[in-house]
């Protein structure tokens, strides 16, 4: 896969950056279309998208529970909690902690782990169980409706987010040798290598709190060192060894007739998950699945960026 440099390398990235939203824009054709929600184990938040661009689109239907006011809480002592999620974060964005632990650089992947857990072994802010976040917890953070996420982060409390990639504790399935970057102005996603210089930013986090709209488990079970090879998770610091979040339903999925529940989010799909049979223009995907009528139901939609997020099994080669 194409290498990344370091951090400041910004027009390599911002291509690979571009690469993915073409990956998106793909796969809103791929998949399928949910519609009204059922009684799930999660119930998933809104993007933050207020303006709307389409009928029948994000800013449009805004689907999801609504953001509390505030969003954030200062808790005086460095930490900031996230009232929708119920994480608690650092206040500052770039690697803060005591010298020892090496605070305010970019680091390798595993550099990230081992920075998390000499946090924990110093009693950072009086807490031992900070963490690397998993993808889902550091993509909570995206806000849809702004450019730049992270300049937003630092009107909301924060201070220092970088407006550039973070690590996850996420390793890639696809390449295990690879782990989950998500970038803080654009929100996307993309998996990176975890040789040695390969550098980005970190930002440690700590669970377990109460939230108005909880996330859930990646479905990563299995840890991995940097060369992608499967070691015990005893102590890694990796989203296989935390799994962080409400875990999934068994069964995770409810069929019937031409239609799937997803017994974790509530949500609804088709069963077939290419039903168009061709690809369509954004504008062309959302009025085929407004005038869409399947299994009794007549208020399908196109799907927010978190609804289509939710369906990733990051264990898997191919979710």
């Amino acid at each position: 896969m194409e290498r990344l440099r370091r951090v400041s390398d910004k027009p390599l990235f911002q291509k690979r950056k571009q690469s993915f939203n073409t990956l998106v824009s793909l796969l809103l054709l791929l998949f399928s279309f949910p519609l009204t929600s059922f009684a799930g184990s999660v119930q998933l938040p809104q993007t933050g998208q207020t303006t709307s661009y389409a009928t029948g689109d994000d800013g449009d239907i805004q689907a999801g529970v609504p953001w509390p006011s505030p969003r954030f809480t200062d808790n005086g002592d460095s930490t900031v909690s996230d009232n929708l999620t119920g994480l608690m974060w650092t206040q500052d964005g770039n690697a803060p902690g005591p010298a020892l632990c090496s605070p305010a650089i970019t680091k390798t992947w595993q550099g990230a782990l081992d920075y998390v857990a000499c946090l924990n072994a110093n009693s950072f802010l009086g807490y031992t169980d900070w963490h690397l976040p998993n993808v889902n917890e550091l993509e909570s953070l995206i806000n849809a409706g702004q450019s730049n996420s992270a300049t937003w982060l630092n009107t909301q409390g924060f201070s220092n987010v970088q407006s550039d990639a973070y690590w996850s504790a996420t390793s890639s399935a696809y390449c295990t040798s690879c782990a989950w970057l998500v970038g803080m102005w654009g929100g996307g996603m993309v998996n990176v290598g975890k040789f040695d210089n390969a550098s980005f930013y970190v930002w440690p986090i700590r669970s377990g709190q109460s939230g108005v709209a909880q996330l859930w488990e990646t479905g990563q079970t299995t840890c991995y060192d940097s060369g992608g090879n499967v070691i015990s998770c005893t102590g890694t610091g990796q989203d296989g060894e935390i799994m962080a979040g409400v875990a999934w339903p068994d069964p995770r999925f409810t069929v019937s007739g031409d239609c799937v529940t997803d017994n974790l989010t509530g949500l609804m799909w088709t069963k077939n998950a290419n039903l168009p049979e061709t690809s369509k223009t954004w504008q062309q995907a959302i009025d085929y699945a407004n005038e869409l009528s399947r299994c009794g139901y007549t208020d399908w939609r196109l799907p927010n960026r978190k609804e289509l997020h939710s369906l990733t099994d990051f264990s898997r080669y191919n979710p």
